[in-house]
């Protein structure tokens, strides 16, 4: 069983429901994640490995299969909406029953969609003949928390104040 990633979405206030193939753990009207990315850079010297300056964070990055969320997202996207997200993370769990649990969970408050990407693939190549056509969403945000679920540790974190 792979790991998953599944977000729950608001613009404007609003949910933003998707059509996940995965239903139990109440994962069924989130967005599926076929992809997840999300990094913070520091700058740093060279020499001595000191900070220069703050923290940077990249646009989160999703790649989602085309679902009755699409226009939605477009909407949103188009109209500057502010955002509001949870990437919920599951995992086989550790005890082995065949069973999965949420492990990790990344939330961005006061966010914006950037862009939006989609993609058809190519149906005469074989590699990529049998995948769906998705998108490739990127979100940009001014806070973020990181919570490891089994542990409660967590770090949240603002672009906007100096640290």
């Amino acid at each position: 069983m792979a790991e998953t990633v599944h977000l729950y979405l608001k613009a404007n206030g609003t949910d933003i429901q998707g059509e996940s193939t995965q239903v139990s753990l109440g994962r069924g009207d989130s967005i599926e994640c076929l992809y997840f990315e999300d990094s913070v850079r520091t700058a740093r010297e060279k020499g001595s490995g000191m900070a220069t300056g703050r923290r940077t964070f990249e646009p989160i990055v999703i790649r989602k299969r085309i679902d009755k969320s699409s226009p939605l997202l477009a909407k949103a996207l188009c109209n500057n909406e502010v955002i509001e997200a949870s990437f919920k993370f599951f995992r086989p769990s550790p005890s082995g029953d065949g069973t999965t649990e949420h492990f990790f969970t990344v939330e961005i408050g006061e966010g914006r969609l950037a862009s939006i990407e989609r993609v058809s693939p190519d149906t005469i190549d074989p590699a990529s003949a049998l995948e769906p056509p998705s998108e490739r969403v990127a979100m940009v945000f001014h806070n973020v928390t990181w919570t490891y679920e089994a542990t409660g540790a967590s770090h949240h974190d603002n672009w906007r104040e100096n640290q």
